[in-house]
C-alpha cells in the first residue's frame, strides 16, 4: 500500500482554516448580542447635563425655557463719540474714528443729511451691514 499524500504542511493549513472559521463565527456571534439593530427609541437616546457631561439617563431638573431667554438682548441706543478721520470731498465719503476703540465706521454726506469736516467731533450711532460699519446717525458735537 502506498503512503498517505497528506503531509505535515497540508495539516498545519488546514488547522489554520478551521481555527480561522471558528474565530469568525465566534466574532458573528458577538456583533449579532452586541448590536445597536433592535433596540427601543429611548434606549438610543443621549443625554447632557448642565455641564456638559454626556449620559445614558434624564436629567432629574427639567429646565423651563422663558421667552426672554429665546429673544436677543436689546442694547439700548447709547451713542458713540468720535472725530472724523478721513473725508473724500470727491466721492463724499468718509470715516469717523471711535474714540474708546479706535474703530472706524463708514459715513457718506447722504447718510449723515449733512457735509462733515476731518477733525470734528460728532456724536453717532452705527450699524453693521456686510460691507462693514456704517453711520446710522450723526450729530455734531460743540
Amino acid at each position: 500500500m502506498g503512503q498517505s499524500q497528506i503531509t505535515f504542511r497540508k495539516k498545519e493549513q488546514a488547522k489554520k482554516k478551521q481555527l480561522k472559521k471558528q474565530h469568525k463565527q465566534e466574532k458573528k456571534e458577538f456583533n449579532k448580542q452586541n448590536n445597536d439593530k433592535g433596540k427601543s427609541f429611548e434606549e438610543m437616546f443621549a443625554y447632557v447635563d448642565e455641564y456638559g457631561n454626556i449620559s445614558d439617563t434624564p436629567p432629574l431638573k427639567k429646565y423651563e425655557f422663558k421667552e426672554e431667554d429665546l429673544l436677543r438682548p436689546e442694547v439700548e441706543d447709547e451713542y458713540n463719540y468720535g472725530k472724523v478721520s478721513y473725508y473724500n470731498d470727491q466721492g463724499h465719503y468718509g470715516f469717523i474714528r471711535d474714540n474708546l476703540s479706535r474703530q472706524t465706521v463708514y459715513f457718506n454726506d447722504n447718510l449723515v443729511g449733512f457735509v462733515l469736516k476731518i477733525d470734528q467731533k460728532v456724536k453717532y450711532k452705527y450699524r453693521s451691514s456686510k460691507q462693514g460699519n456704517q453711520v446710522s446717525e450723526v450729530i455734531l458735537e460743540p
